[in-house]
C-alpha cells in the first residue's frame, strides 16, 4: 500500500473477508464500524509512512538517453549522503512525533466518544403542565 485510499480498500476487503469467514455475526457492519477499521489501518500506515528511507536505487533518469544522468545523480547523493542523512533523521524525527500526537487524538476522541454513546444518554425532557384557568 502507498497511498491512503489503497489501506482504505484493504480494509474495506479485509472487513469483507471477515463478513464472509464469519457468518454467525447476523448483522452487517455499520459504515462506523468500516470507518473504524479503516482508521486502524490508516493509523499504522502512517506509522510506517513516518521514517523515511530513501533508496538509492530509485533514483533514476526517464529520457532517452538516461543512463549518464542517473550516473550523475546517484554520484550526486553519495558525495552529500551524510547531508541527506542527517536531513532524513531529522524529518522522520518530526514526522514520528506528528504521528505520535494523532495517535494520543485519536484515541482521545474514541475514548470521548465511548463514554459518550455508553452513558445512559441524554435525560429525558419534561414538560411542565400549565395550570388550566
Amino acid at each position: 500500500m502507498r497511498t491512503p485510499e489503497e489501506a482504505l480498500a484493504a480494509a474495506r476487503r479485509q472487513a469483507q473477508a471477515r463478513r464472509l469467514a464469519e457468518p454467525e455475526l447476523g448483522r452487517a457492519p455499520s459504515d462506523q464500524d468500516l470507518l473504524l477499521e479503516a482508521r486502524e489501518a490508516s493509523l499504522k500506515q502512517l506509522t510506517r509512512w513516518a521514517m523515511i528511507e530513501p533508496e538509492e536505487l530509485e533514483v533514476y533518469s526517464t529520457r532517452r538517453l538516461g543512463a549518464p544522468i542517473t550516473a550523475l545523480k546517484r554520484l550526486l547523493i553519495r558525495l552529500l549522503r551524510q547531508y541527506l542523512v542527517q536531513m532524513s533523521a531529522q524529518q522522520s524525527r518530526f514526522n514520528a512525533y506528528v504521528v505520535g500526537y494523532l495517535v494520543a487524538m485519536d484515541e482521545r476522541i474514541r475514548a470521548l466518544e465511548e463514554a459518550r454513546d455508553g452513558g445512559a444518554g441524554p435525560e429525558p425532557e419534561t414538560v411542565e403542565e400549565l395550570p388550566h384557568p
